[in-house]
C-alpha cells in the first residue's frame, strides 16, 4: 500500500512541474493546444490530489459526517473479531478465526440497547481504536458529548450484560 501512495504522491508531483511551466507562461502567449494541455494537467492534478485524500483516510473527501462509512459499520459490525474483545474475554473465537453464531447473536443483543449515536461512537472507539479526540471530530461534536455517550453505551451494555439471560449464556 506505501507503494502505491508513494506512486501517486510522486505522479502528483511531476504533474505539478508540467503544469509550473504552463502557469509560468502568459495565457495571451499560449497556443491552442497549449491552452488545452494546460487545462488536462489542471484536471489530472485535482484528481490525484483526491485520490491520494481518498486513501490517506480511508473515505469520501470532504464528508464531514460518518454517514458514509455508517452503513458499512453496521455490515461489518458482527463480523470483526476485534468487536468480540470489546464486549467479554468469555467469548472465544472458533478455531478458523470467525466468530460463532451464538457470539453473535450475544452481541446483537447487547448492541440493541445502545441508540445509534452510541453504537457509532462505541464502535469507533472500542473496535477501530479512535481517540475521543478523533471520534468528535469525525463525527463535528464536542470530546465532551463523546464522553459521555460513551459512559452511557458502556452503562448500558453492563448493565444488558448482566441481566439479559441471552447475554448470561
Amino acid at each position: 500500500m506505501e507503494d502505491l501512495f508513494f506512486e501517486y504522491r510522486r505522479t502528483l508531483q511531476e504533474t505539478r512541474k508540467m503544469y509550473k511551466a504552463f502557469e509560468e507562461t502568459e495565457e495571451k502567449k499560449l497556443t491552442v493546444q497549449q491552452a488545452a494541455d494546460k487545462k488536462i494537467i489542471s484536471s489530472i492534478i485535482t484528481d490525484l490530489e483526491f485520490v491520494i485524500e481518498w486513501l490517506e483516510k480511508g473515505r469520501l473527501p470532504g464528508a464531514k459526517r460518518g454517514y458514509d462509512r455508517r452503513d458499512s459499520y453496521q455490515r461489518m459490525l458482527l463480523k470483526d473479531p476485534k468487536i468480540i474483545d470489546a464486549f467479554s474475554s468469555e467469548v472465544k473465537n472458533e478455531p478458523d478465526g470467525t466468530v460463532s453464531q451464538t457470539d453473535l447473536e450475544r452481541i446483537d443483543d447487547a448492541l440493541s440497547v445502545l441508540t445509534r449515536r452510541e453504537k457509532e461512537i462505541f464502535i469507533l472507539n472500542k473496535v477501530q481504536l479512535y481517540s475521543y479526540d478523533e471520534i468528535a471530530e469525525l463525527l463535528n461534536v464536542k470530546k465532551s458529548t463523546v464522553q459521555t455517550n460513551m459512559r452511557r453505551a458502556e452503562i448500558k451494555l453492563s448493565k444488558r450484560m448482566n441481566e439479559s439471560l441471552f447475554c448470561l449464556a
